[in-house]
């Protein structure tokens, strides 16, 4: 056997092993629904996709809708409906809505490489360099302010903020607080931000905090952003950024460019 001969065998050999380990998730009268069929399905759903994913009996009753469908479209062959204007004009509706979708997705996998999110966080660098925090908070009603000193006393002496916190935050009298997770200047009420931007990581502010709420202890639990930030702490910020942006700057884009003209009368007036 000639060495080309070889390499036939070879792919040949391969393909088979391909085609052995091949499976369908179902059949419909003889027609598989193979795996690849399946996860084709299911991306197409876009954020409904995790869901199918990841809960067993969810992808089970996806797998039963691409059935229905299935035998439903098969049923359908046999009668007229591909031949009906309604037909005719729901399939001219898809290929628009696809093609708009995948125009919009190459859309954006474009503006999201990688220089391209390196070129948008150089150009916005502040608003990224901006200083974040996360805070975690103990929070007494205003007549709790006795017992609010006491526990910040406690905290101030033997450095226990998350054993005051885990015991108050779920405090059934009233107390509550808890983690504020990440936020930026502006967010917070004035004297609760005042407090926390002035606070250091890993430090609790040494007074009680009162704002319209009640009486504060304040820890702050980290802290990011300022001069030293870097593009890859940001990069799916960016990215998200982007992502939102991105169609209406395209639609903006077509439509500055485009003749578009609407009878506001006539649309007013439409009779359904």
């Amino acid at each position: 056997m000639t060495k080309l001969a070889h390499v036939f065998m070879s792919v040949a050999i391969a393909g088979l092993s391909t085609l052995a380990v091949a499976k369908d998730v179902a059949t419909v009268n003889g027609k598989g629904i193979t795996e690849e069929d399946f996860k084709k399905a299911v991306d197409q759903l876009g954020p409904q996709a995790e869901m199918v994913k990841t809960n067993p009996q969810v992808r089970q009753q996806f797998l039963d809708h691409m059935i229905e469908r299935s035998l439903l479209a098969d049923q359908a062959k046999g009668t007229n409906v591909e031949d009906s204007d309604r037909f005719k004009s729901l399939v001219e509706t898809a290929k628009r809505d696809i093609l708009a979708q995948l125009y919009l997705e190459k859309y954006i996998a474009e503006q999201t490489t990688e220089p391209k999110l390196k070129e948008y966080f150089e150009k916005n660098k502040k608003k990224f360099q901006e200083k974040e925090i996360k805070a975690v908070h103990i929070l007494f009603e205003e007549k709790q302010k006795a017992e609010a000193e006491k526990v910040l006393a406690e905290i101030n002496k033997k450095n226990n903020f998350e054993e005051m916190e885990k015991k108050y935050a779920t405090d059934p009298n009233g107390s509550k607080g808890g983690d504020l997770n990440w936020f930026k200047a502006g967010r917070m009420v004035p004297e609760f931000e005042k407090a926390a931007f002035a606070t250091d990581k890993g430090k609790v502010y040494p007074k009680l905090v009162k704002t319209q709420f009640g009486y504060h202890i304040i820890k702050i639990a980290d802290v990011r952003g300022g001069e030293t930030i870097k593009f890859e702490d940001k990069k799916p910020e960016i990215e998200q950024d982007i992502r939102m942006n991105a169609r209406n700057d395209v639609v903006k884009s077509l439509r500055d460019k485009a003749q578009v003209k609407v009878d506001e009368p006539t649309l007013t007036g439409l009779k359904f």
